[in-house]
């Protein structure tokens, strides 16, 4: 039997996104469970399907209990049953109003290159072909990437971003930037307390531009696995979270350790190279967090998780990024 994806497993269509209504098939092979495959075979000559990759098995009641692909029903002896071939391969449905991108995750995590679609009871309405899941992936990424970029804060506005008057595209943008403008300006304050420090130490603010860069785009990464993990996996969040953090703190501290000797041989500061090499541990692992849990916040908040990857993240990681900095380098070299 398959497992319906219900409402209570996804998000609601009507909340985050469109419903599969517009992708669905309803031309397709179908054959009874008592059928045999040569009568399943010969009932299908002189039809044309919308999609025939695949042939969903029915009871007598229309609900679905088997799909074959049609490769191994073109295999199969004459006598052999339909609900034989089937049996393994354990169909995995959704419901008619999951949302699209829910859809298409339960397809790539099962391996199927095309999706049963059957109502509450079970009863099959159609297919979403291969075709159809790739058009939602892909309108899905460019959705995410917009997101991403600060541009978007809703996904409606998306066909909008490209086509709209330029004053609209600043409307749109403007918001995410103020927020990212605010938090440089606390940086610059926080920044301007070590005036006097940095004077009397500037090859210390050599090094700002290459800490503050080096653990965004660590942070960053972390960013974009987890605005994808949230929607392609259902694992629980402590452990992705470990894994991502103890990442991050793998790749800071090997950031960390190669910084150090480069920075000792040029400036002959076993001090300075210390600041920088901790800081490069410390930063991206802080980094690490903050990109892993704003998209999760966002995302718990109702909005698109990939909200949490724009300028409002950024602006955070490079404020701890400096303090970071600053904190280590007030201890070793200050």
């Amino acid at each position: 039997m398959s497992r319906i994806l219900t409402p209570n497993d996804a998000r609601p269509a009507n909340q985050n996104g469109q419903a599969l209504q517009n992708y669905l098939v309803t031309s397709v092979p179908v054959a009874g469970w008592w059928e045999r495959a040569g009568e399943a075979r010969a009932r299908f000559i002189g039809q044309r399907f919308e999609d025939a990759s695949h042939v969903f098995v029915l009871c007598e009641d229309s609900r679905l209990v088997g799909v074959v692909a049609i490769r191994d029903l073109l295999g199969a002896a004459e006598t052999t049953s339909v609900q034989d071939i089937a049996r393994a391969a354990e169909p995995y449905s959704v419901s008619l109003d999951v949302d699209r991108e829910d859809a298409a995750s339960v397809a790539i995590r099962s391996g199927l290159s095309i999706l049963a679609v059957c109502d509450a009871e079970g009863r099959f309405l159609g297919a979403v072909p291969a075709r159809a899941l790739m058009t939602i992936l892909r309108d899905e990424h460019i959705e995410d990437l917009h997101h991403m970029a600060g541009i978007l804060g809703k996904s409606e506005a998306a066909k909008d971003a490209l086509t709209a008057a330029p004053h609209r595209r600043a409307f749109y943008r403007l918001p995410w930037l103020l927020v990212g403008m605010t938090g440089s300006a606390a940086a610059t304050a926080m920044m301007s307390r070590f005036e006097a420090a940095l004077s009397a130490h500037i090859a210390v603010a050599f090094f700002i531009p290459a800490i503050v860069y080096l653990a965004d785009s660590v942070g960053t990464q972390s960013e974009v696995v987890v605005v994808r993990g949230l929607s392609l996996t259902d694992s629980a969040l402590l452990p992705l979270f470990a894994g991502e953090l103890g990442t991050g703190a793998l790749l800071g501290s090997m950031l960390g350790c190669l910084a150090f000797p480069i920075v000792w041989f040029f400036f002959s500061s076993v001090g300075l190279a210390a600041t920088v090499g901790i800081s490069l541990a410390v930063a991206s692992t802080i980094a690490t967090a903050f990109g892993f849990l704003m998209p999760w916040l966002f995302a718990r908040l109702g909005y698109d998780a990939a909200l949490g990857s724009g300028p409002v993240a950024t602006v955070v990681q490079d404020t701890f990024s400096l303090m970071t900095y600053f904190v280590v380098a007030s201890w070793l070299v200050f």
